[in-house]
């Protein structure tokens, strides 16, 4: 495993966190009841290159 590994691993718990919080910071805080879209588009970009990102340090792409 290489640093890409961990890297992934910390994206992929930072959206959980924000799924736990309700917020997220794109430019500014996003709030999960004030702006849905935005807020579901930027967790499902940090989950996707989270896992875009431990798949290829794993060597499975």
């Amino acid at each position: 495993m290489d640093i890409w590994f961990y890297v992934g691993i910390g994206l992929i718990l930072w959206a959980i966190k924000d799924l736990l919080m309700g917020y997220t910071y794109l430019w500014e805080p996003v709030v999960r009841d004030e702006d849905p879209w935005t807020y579901w588009t930027v967790l499902l970009v940090w989950f996707v290159i989270g896992a875009g990102t431990v798949i290829w340090s794993l060597g499975y792409v």
